[in-house]
């Protein structure tokens, strides 16, 4: 989800826990902008009825992350060595062959797209909820 080789800096002047601790904002941060998109699609809110389950296709997906990472209030709150370290979508493996597909949430590559991993945590958390 996050590329920590991205952070390693040869400056002395740089703290390595201030930057984890920077991640880790922005990564909870990223997590509440991507809930609150993921919310506006069919099914994904908390009071879908179950036979309402969440589909979501490539396109959807994608249309999420783009949304998520120009958020004027995510790019103010964390510096772009932050939000660069993210592992996006184009820069992964996932075969995104077929854009109006749904989305096939058993990869497990390591490390999973950020917004991958947390639609996915939303999904299942529907799933379990609803079940």
């Amino acid at each position: 989800m996050f590329d920590h080789s991205l952070l390693e800096n040869d400056d002395p002047q740089s703290d390595p826990v201030a930057l984890e601790r920077a991640a880790q904002r922005a990564a909870l941060d990223l997590q509440r902008v991507v809930a609150l998109l993921a919310q506006r699609r069919p099914g994904m809110r908390r009071t879908a009825r179950p036979q309402q389950a969440a589909v979501l296709t490539w396109r959807m997906l994608l249309d999420i992350e783009e949304q998520a990472f120009a958020d004027l209030g995510f790019q103010g709150r964390h510096p772009a060595t932050i939000r660069d370290a993210f592992i996006r979508l184009a820069d992964s493996r996932l075969p995104v062959t077929e854009p109006d597909a749904p989305v096939d949430w058993q990869h497990d590559e390591d490390p999973l797209p950020a917004i991958y991993a947390i639609v996915r945590a939303l999904t299942q958390d529907l799933s379990v909820e609803t079940a």
